[in-house]
């Protein structure tokens, strides 16, 4: 037994509560506050473009603070902060009063929640990373789905600022003792090694297992213009993740009906939570180039459904699993092939300065898509742009991983 293993559980019961009560439950709190307020619904969602862009403008100074030392002490007080956050919500009278609350959940939000837990996995991890990523990245899904019947019935019985005051205690009541006790930095802290080091593979008689390694800085790739095409890569897959799952409903409204597209989402959220941690071992199995191929690919198998069959039921639930595959690049990719394309070392200034670029995605994604729809009259347009993001950043992080390789070919390491 690896203790690796602890710092994955951790990290799945972080994110079932923080992630989902940050993203797929704060929706739940749409109907009942723009009543109570006697606000509009975009006013309320103002609230989550304040998190992203606070979240996007702390990212790069938030991964240097976790990459060093002091993780431990940040990713503490960021829960703690979040936690207490989320709780003023319950305080608010004026809507002013919740883009406030939001901008300190962005902030303290950045350092709690995907990449603190995505640095610490990296640092346990030589073997099977992406797998160990997915599977606490995947507590989203399955936090999602038992949240949200007991959000509602908070919601309906004792209000919705009770609701808020009650789930920013039990942040910080339940995962402030898990990111202080359980999830250690690094196994050095404990005199272990990463899982995996020095592994044994049994199917080469016995011999090492051996991982190319590249490690650079984030200084020296900002030097590099294939680290620019990388950015590009995962804004585009962003783009795609985040913003076609806000349209999706709508779509298939358009096409199928209310009752229809109901049944078509509920199967998409089914399938999200295996095909995250699927996603994971198919990028430490096969690399994480034919992992972004596979994935992208399959994505724009979704999109080119979406936009050319509109009169056939049974085919939408094919695009339901290709959708549910294709969407959980968003969470998992940019951890993952951010790691393996370049390396463990300076992993989390690197990472907080590619998180603006998936913050940025989730600010503009859903509106562009929209605006693609309302410009053309129809969704099919907007699927087909989908389709070409998704084969923009298969090129982009494909040519930026075979790229670094060659550039930096000096630092690669064989553990």
């Amino acid at each position: 037994f690896h203790y690796g293993f602890v710092i994955v559980l951790g990290g799945f019961i972080i994110m079932a509560l923080l992630h989902s009560m940050l993203q797929t439950c704060f929706s739940l709190f749409l109907v009942p506050v723009t009543e109570g307020m006697g606000v509009t619904r975009t006013q309320f969602s103002l609230c989550t473009s304040v998190v992203a862009i606070v979240t996007m403008f702390v990212s790069p100074k938030m991964g240097k603070l976790l990459g060093k030392k002091i993780t431990r002490t940040i990713f503490t007080l960021c829960v703690a902060g979040m936690g207490l956050s989320y709780a003023t919500y319950s305080f608010a009278t004026e809507i002013w009063h919740m883009y406030i609350s939001a901008a300190l959940v962005g902030a303290f939000s950045c350092g709690a929640v995907v990449m603190p837990v995505s640095i610490i996995i990296s640092n346990w991890f030589e073997k099977g990373r992406g797998t160990a990523m997915s599977i606490a990245l995947a507590g989203s899904g399955l936090g999602g789905t038992v949240i949200t019947p007991i959000l509602n019935n908070l919601i309906a019985s004792q209000g919705y600022s009770r609701a808020f005051l009650i789930f920013g205690i039990l942040m910080v009541v339940i995962e402030v003792p898990i990111a202080f006790f359980v999830m250690r930095p690094s196994p050095a802290d404990m005199g272990l090694e990463p899982f995996g080091h020095n592994s044994v593979d049994k199917a080469s008689s016995g011999k090492k297992k051996e991982t190319v390694e590249v490690n650079v800085t984030l200084a020296e790739l900002k030097k590099q213009p294939f680290f620019y095409i990388y950015l590009l890569g995962i804004f585009a897959m962003c783009v795609c993740g985040y913003g076609s799952l806000g349209q999706l409903s709508a779509a298939l409204t358009d096409s199928y009906g209310a009752t229809f597209s109901a049944a078509i989402v509920s199967c998409v959220l089914l399938v999200l939570t295996p095909a995250k941690i699927s996603l994971g071992w198919i990028y430490d199995k096969f690399g994480s180039k034919i992992g972004t191929i596979y994935v992208m690919a399959v994505y724009g198998i979704a999109f080119l459904l979406l936009a050319f069959v509109t009169d056939n039921p049974m085919v939408m639930y094919a695009m339901a699993v290709c959708f549910s595959i294709g969407i959980s690049s968003g969470t998992v990719s940019p951890s993952v092939v951010t790691a393996a394309t370049f390396g463990s070392k300076d992993y989390g200034a690197i990472f907080g300065f590619v998180n603006i670029f998936s913050m940025a995605a989730m600010i503009v994604g859903s509106p562009a898509i929209a605006a693609v729809y309302d410009f053309a009259g129809s969704y099919k347009f907007a699927w087909i742009t989908c389709f070409v993001l998704s084969i923009l950043s298969i090129i982009c992080l494909v040519y930026a991983d075979m790229r670094c390789k060659k550039v930096f070919a000096d630092r690669i390491e064989v553990k």
